[in-house]
């Protein structure tokens, strides 16, 4: 029987069992300990190496099959039988009856799958792709909680990258060029050792080529701008309905996204002060919607009014805004703000009065940094009745812009039917007011993200008398006419509100983008603006994703630029430094080493011959030598005739050596013999001299490691 052609090197197909070893290893890692883990791997290193010598001998595929499949099956059955049977009762206890059953299941499966593969893909090309997709599934498989922005994860990974000031996208982009480097290895089946090392270098130059190329560049968040106001002109403002606020307050909603997909970070707020929000949601506003256009609200565009909103970065100079908060009814809180989306205008918790540039402490992560003094209600609502809406002092102009609701009487007729119900001790208050009208949408309107009221003269009064079912834009809009249309000032505010429920306890705050929100503001004379949410008792909306703290804290410490976790607080924490003088020296000494190894084996075995003048065996392995220090070793599977006649050119008296060298090698031994093949030695080499440039051999005198390629 003819044993079957090995297309794959003995270094190929080692180099393949060691990474089908590490892709076994990689997968079963989350799923068992390190006892299982270790025979994991040994089986699958035995099943690999065991494949070569099976194909050699012509294992047909049908045994291999048949081998595999009871290798697999008396896997499970001793398993089972293993976690089962009375029998190891008497000699097991229980944490040793799993182990040693998991030890079964995973080492003799494992040993089953690897077995076939490695058999398959020496005889069958194609099996070699499937051998490299399961290493790579391996990688990725490890890798795969990272999607989404959740660079916290691995957290074996980010914790070990953040604790030596490494960011982990770099340490992720290591592992990608790492898996294309396996894939490409694993497609191999035939390549020689220099060839293959060659190539490992050049594809690792070009993987550090590319990522030093694209260092600078900031690590893009996938995700619409959900603020982005309504536009230039009325074209927009179809859209600007389901983009200005799109989110929820406490009933739950998300922002504009496909569905099914998570919820990704847009920015990271640290608070400078403590701060607990009377509603348990702090609100970051960016924009405000005052001006009534004749179909809804809009941001003012003439700049005359909402002086109180900045609406300008930072660059090099402090942005403010007039003053129109009251200090005694508000707790000042200093606020860092660290954008990682692109937003048409700067945003901070409550009402900003000041923005100030600030160093962005990661340029991929961050698009902008910055620091703002931030207002914030300090005082309960309902403290705050007896006061007018519209100050005295307001100019008649002012006053119309932010009174101006719908040409319609069915607002104000509302309006006068829900507070008719109040308390005539409160009758005409406007906080009083405005509490009524905020508690009838929330008991009569139904949070839901189905009806978008698109395409409708008037989408706000769509809403309210009809089915009163929309989202926060819509009620924020019905709310401030509403309040309008009796008196009140009032406006609609666009930014996010995080519910402090579900975030971590730290300073830090991670503003996802289903967080984006609209929300009414009303004005109370000698308090300012304050933020009146509407919280509809009914949806249909899941409850919000609870934020990882995690996450959470990790951004926190990146936006203060502390990449350690917080350890440098700690004065007796030291962070794991990678000792790199220490492996580099080992690592030299290490190569010279290797490297004087090899050259003493290469001197070894070019005097050997002299020293041993009858051993015709040495001195023919010593122009073996020759040939392959001048790149010129036999090949793999090349018949030791075929090889001395495609040497012919170099040195034509090869051919009678190796014939000679053959005589004696198969038993024909004959003092002649012996004799010729010392001379014959010599004349090989003074031919390779004389057709050999000068340069050539000395490039092959200097090769360490020629020899290592004789066969």
């Amino acid at each position: 029987m003819t044993q079957p052609e090995l297309k794959e090197t003995p270094g190929v197909s080692l180099m393949k069992v060691v990474l089908l070893v590490y892709g076994t290893v990689m997968l079963t890692w989350p799923l068992t300990n390190a006892t299982t883990l270790t025979v994991t791997g040994l089986s699958a290193l035995l099943a690999g190496l065991a494949a070569r010598p099976a194909h050699t001998h012509g294992l047909k595929l049908s045994a291999t099959i048949s081998i595999s499949a009871l290798v697999l099956a008396a896997g499970i059955l001793l398993s089972t039988w293993t976690r089962t049977s009375v029998a190891t009762w008497g000699w097991l206890d229980a944490h040793t009856t799993l182990l040693v059953s998991d030890c079964i299941a995973f080492g003799l499966g494992t040993a089953a799958a690897i077995f076939f593969l490695r058999v398959s893909a020496h005889r069958r090309h194609i099996w070699t792709i499937v051998e490299a997709a399961f290493v790579v599934s391996a990688v990725a498989h490890v890798f795969s909680r990272h999607r989404n922005l959740s660079f916290h994860r691995p957290r074996f990974l980010t914790d070990w990258a953040l604790v030596n000031d490494i960011d982990p996208q770099v340490v992720l982009q290591a592992v990608g060029i790492m898996a294309a480097l396996l894939a490409i290895m694993m497609a191999l089946r035939s390549q020689r050792g220099s060839k293959l090392i060659i190539t490992m270098i050049a594809l690792l130059l070009i993987g550090i080529g590319v990522y030093h190329v694209g260092e600078n560049l900031r690590i893009e968040t996938p995700i619409a701008d959900f603020l982005a106001g309504e536009g230039e002109g009325e074209s927009k403002s179809d859209d600007n309905e389901g983009n200005e606020g799109e989110g929820e307050g406490q009933s739950g909603g998300s922002g504009q996204r496909p569905s099914g997909d998570p919820p990704l970070p847009v920015a990271v707020a640290l608070l400078h002060g403590d701060y607990d929000p009377e509603h348990g949601l702090l609100y970051f506003r960016q924009q405000v919607l005052s001006h009534y256009n004749g179909t809804r609200l809009t941001a003012d565009r003439t700049g005359r009014f909402d002086a109180d909103v900045i609406q300008t970065f930072p660059n090099r100079d402090v942005v403010t805004a007039s003053p129109t908060q009251i200090d005694s009814y508000h707790l000042r809180v200093p606020t860092s703000m660290f954008l990682m989306v692109d937003h048409p205008q700067p945003f901070s918790l409550g009402s900003s009065i000041e923005v100030r540039p600030r160093a962005n402490p990661n340029p991929r992560r961050f698009v902008t940094a910055y620091d703002a003094i931030s207002l914030v209600p300090s005082t309960p609502v309902h403290r705050l009745t007896g006061r007018a809406s519209v100050p005295d002092d307001w100019p008649a102009e002012k006053k119309a812009h932010y009174l101006n609701y719908p040409d319609d009487p069915r607002y104000a007729a509302l309006a006068e039917e829900i507070v008719r119900g109040i308390d005539l001790r409160y009758a005409g208050d406007p906080l009083v007011t405005a509490l009524t009208i905020k508690r009838f949408l929330e008991s009569e309107g139904f949070y839901t993200r189905k009806e978008r009221h698109a395409g409708k003269d008037d989408p706000a009064g769509s809403f309210l008398f009809g089915s009163l079912r929309g989202y926060c834009v819509h009620f924020a809009h019905a709310a401030a006419h509403l309040f309008r249309s009796q008196g009140i000032a009032a406006r609609v505010a666009v930014g996010y509100a995080v519910d402090t429920r579900m975030r971590g306890g730290g300073s830090a705050v991670l503003i996802m983008g289903d967080r984006a929100h609209a929300w009414p503001e009303i004005h109370l004379a000698g308090v300012g603006w304050i933020p009146f949410d509407i919280y509809p008792e009914q949806s249909d909306e899941p409850p919000p994703q609870l934020v990882s703290q995690s996450l959470e804290s990790l951004l926190g410490e990146v936006a203060r630029d502390d990449s350690s976790g917080g350890r440098k607080a700690d004065p007796d924490s030291r962070a794991f430094i990678i000792p790199w003088f220490f492996i580099g020296r080992w690592t030299l000494l290490i190569v010279l080493g290797i490297l004087a190894l090899a050259y003493l084996i290469k001197i070894w075995r070019i005097l050997t011959p002299s020293i041993r003048p009858n051993e015709h065996l040495k001195a023919f392995i010593a122009i073996l030598d020759r040939f392959s220090d001048l790149g010129h070793a036999r090949r793999y599977g090349e018949t030791r005739e075929r090889y001395a006649q495609r040497l012919q050119v170099l040195a034509p008296s090869f051919g009678l050596l190796t014939e000679t060298h053959l005589r004696l090698s198969l038993g024909a031994e004959s003092e002649e013999d012996l004799l010729a093949v010392s001379d014959l030695c010599q004349v090989v080499r003074e031919e390779l001299n004389a057709t050999v440039p000068l340069w050539l051999r000395a490039v092959g005198w200097i090769n360490p490691c020629g020899w290592w390629f004789t066969r």
